[in-house]
């Protein structure tokens, strides 16, 4: 039994689900792979038998900020340990390594690049190593969400210490992660046994997850507005720093205290608001992913995302700071599939293509062969046909540095890079480099994929979370803490009217007709009975569906297939250009034997009104003043085709505006309130 040692160490009566298998597996001389989520007690796992075992553990960690709270945690407990970084001050690291030799230290923390110094591995021949644990251990796979080159270099302490005890632990591997961490540190390799592996606490049923459609922005602060007024404490995710600052700033115009968290702060001003959330003075922090690692509050009542996140590892690594008190909480996700856009773009910054990194280095060769270039990403963008994201010209620049075909030098306090084109080009590390930017461009379009299915998919969210990273935990019939499994958020009818079911049909009925070909826009375009350009190119203006609502507005039936969407009647498929498809469930609800949990009735008659000319000529004097600014051409503003519709059905909501014809969720970001405040003048 190992509960008395917890007791001793750590003050805990009992331990979590995992905790007690782990530590008995490594104190049994056995290498260990650990993947269990954020607050599930994984750092006790090698802490415990630290203390236990006779030598020094090494404990790689990769953010300082997290090592030294860990440190300062354990110091507390009066236990051995200590640190080694980068911001010690050269005296200090030679006393504390001399504590680690003359046996006063047990636990040594450290950065992984520290293991590229000769004389730090010189060290290590002096001290007995008992164990290596390796706390974020997916950041040595290529196939984690936060792969580090410093971790490739482990294996030289496995290798060099067989004897030693190896620990490896993550909050988010999948099975493919852990191959990599099993291969990548050695496992199972000259002489070492294979390794055990626990996969454990992935269920949390003190969480209620929930992924909520919203057509407009205005949709999402409603459901912020009700998730803050009965949750109160929690951290709202957002992808951008812009769109965190939006966020912020719609919350305050409706008088809310919420503080603001991103990486292109001052470390003083993260500090700071860090630990307000931490020790209670701010309730609510709107913040990117920055915001997080280090964070230990228990009494986090929600965690909702304003925009998608880009993969399943960083969603449930940001839900897991929710409840881990074991209270219950409300974790939601803020769905518009528009927004999937914000990760293609960092998609394409993160993996450039190869034609992008070939023309770039042909940009260099041309303009940089003699003296070194310092221009913006924004300004080389102009000058390429294969891409404009800067962050991609950024990357390709770094993927051409690994090649040796260009020399790179960051100038301090700006993204401008020097760059010096080399005259010789080694092809063969350039193929090379282009291969495995391919290699990462598929894994990381995998993880976006992964998330996208998980929103969009009509199965129990916590069996999916469950089955993407490996846990074997039966949860029966029900979670009982999803939205797919628990539904009674949603107020409906005991029985529907009669116009509700033949709705619900027709719409069903057309997605199963056009057998997943089309999108939701053309599809409620075809219920409505357009005539549009793009109903005639795909020649459904003689469809059977064509017009089956056309008494209802285009938002309206655009809403109703979102509902449709949220109960699982209907299933959201593609990458770039999503289509629609009718599931097991939506086939049931066609011949009415079940009743789809969607709140929609009839919607009334769309008034036949013209356009109105008075309000048409200010548009376009709008819209001429808009291209002064922008110096472009007035149709890349709104074409003349949108400003009609725009002049004849006039819009006075977001929601109303986001269902005319060629106003996207960019263009309803950049100049939604400026139409609506013309439609509020030309209506009064």
């Amino acid at each position: 039994m190992l509960e008395p040692l917890l007791k001793r160490h750590f003050g805990f009566d009992h331990f979590r689900q995992g905790q007690e298998e782990a530590i008995q597996a490594v104190l049994d001389g056995r290498d260990v792979v650990v993947v269990m989520p954020t607050g599930s007690g994984k750092s006790v796992c090698f802490q415990l038998p630290a203390m236990e075992l006779p030598g020094v553990t090494l404990v790689i960690s990769p953010l300082i900020a997290l090592m030294k709270d860990q440190v300062d945690s354990l110091t507390r407990f009066g236990l051995p340990v200590t640190f080694i970084n980068s911001t010690l001050h050269p005296r200090e690291m030679e006393e504390r390594l001399s504590r680690v030799k003359a046996g006063e230290i047990k636990l040594l923390y450290l950065a992984p690049e520290r293991l590229k110094d000769p004389r730090f591995l010189k060290l290590l021949d002096e001290i007995e190593l008992s164990m290596l644990a390796v706390d974020e251990a997916h950041c040595v796979s290529q196939w984690g969400h936060d792969f580090r080159p410093d971790y490739l270099h482990l294996h030289k302490i496995t290798r060099k210490f067989p004897e030693a005890r190896v620990m490896a632990l993550t909050a988010t591997a999948t099975g493919r992660v852990r191959d990599d961490i099993v291969e990548h540190l050695g496992l199972g390799k000259q002489g070492r046994a294979a390794p055990e592996i626990f996969v454990h606490g992935f269920i949390r049923p003190n969480l209620h997850i929930a992924v909520t459609r919203c057509a407009t922005h205005d949709d999402k602060l409603r459901r912020v507005l009700d998730v803050m007024d009965k949750w109160r404490f929690g951290i709202i995710y957002c992808s951008t720093r812009k769109q965190a600052e939006r966020v912020v700033v719609k919350l305050k115009a409706k008088q809310v205290d919420v503080v603001l968290y991103h990486a292109g702060l001052s470390d003083r001003e993260r500090e700071k608001i860090q630990n307000q959330f931490i020790l209670g003075k701010a309730d609510v922090v709107v913040a990117t992913n920055a915001f997080g690692m280090g964070v230990d509050r228990s009494d986090v009542r929600f965690v909702l995302h304003w925009d998608i996140p880009g993969s399943m590892e960083a969603y449930y690594q940001e839900i897991g700071r929710a409840g881990r008190d074991e209270a219950p909480s409300w974790c939601e996700l803020l769905y518009n599939f528009a927004d999937v856009r914000t990760q293609e773009f960092f998609l394409e910054g993160g993996n450039p293509s190869k034609e992008t990194i070939l023309e770039l280095l042909g940009f260099y060769r041309r303009r940089c062969m003699r003296s070194p270039l310092a221009l913006p990403a924004d300004v080389i963008k102009e000058e390429l046909v294969s891409t404009n994201n800067p962050m991609a010209i950024r990357t390709a620049t770094w993927i051409l540095e690994r090649a040796e075909c260009v020399q790179r030098e960051e100038e301090p306090g700006s993204r401008t890079q020097a760059v010096l084109a080399y005259e010789k080009i080694n092809d063969r590390k350039l193929a090379e480099q282009v291969l495995k930017a391919e290699a990462k461009a598929a894994r990381d379009r995998q993880k976006l994929d992964a998330i996208l299915e998980y929103s969009n998919q009509p199965r129990c969210r916590h069996a999916q979370i469950l089955a993407y990273f490996g846990d074997p935990t039966d949860l029966g019939d029900s979670c009982k803490a999803c939205d797919r499994c628990v539904m009674g958020a949603v107020k409906v009818p005991e029985v529907f009217p009669e116009e509700t079911w033949v709705a619900v049909q027709k719409i069903l009925s057309a997605v199963a007709r056009l057998d997943g070909q089309y999108g939701r826009a053309r599809i409620a375009e075809l219920l409505k009975g357009s005539q549009s350009k793009g109903i005639k190119e795909a020649h459904l203006e003689t469809h059977r569906c064509h017009g089956l609502l056309k008494e209802w507005t285009l938002a309206s039936i655009v809403s109703a297939i979102d509902e449709l969407l949220q109960d699982g009647c209907l299933a959201q498929t593609g990458r770039e250009y999503p289509t629609l498809e009718i599931t097991p469930r939506g086939k049931e609800a066609m011949f009415r034997k079940v009743q789809p949990r969607v709140e929609f009735v009839a919607a009334a008659a769309e008034a036949d009104v013209g356009v109105d000319e008075d309000l048409l000529k200010a548009l376009k004097s709008w819209r001429m003043k808009r291209c002064r600014i922008a110096h472009v051409k007035p149709f890349h503003i709104l074409s003349n085709k949108t400003l009609e519709a725009l002049a004849a059905r006039k819009p006075t909501s977001e929601k109303e505006l986001s269902a005319i014809p060629g106003i996207g969720p960019a263009k309803l970001e950049k100049f939604g309130p400026e139409i609506l405040k013309m439609m509020k003048a030309a209506t009064y």
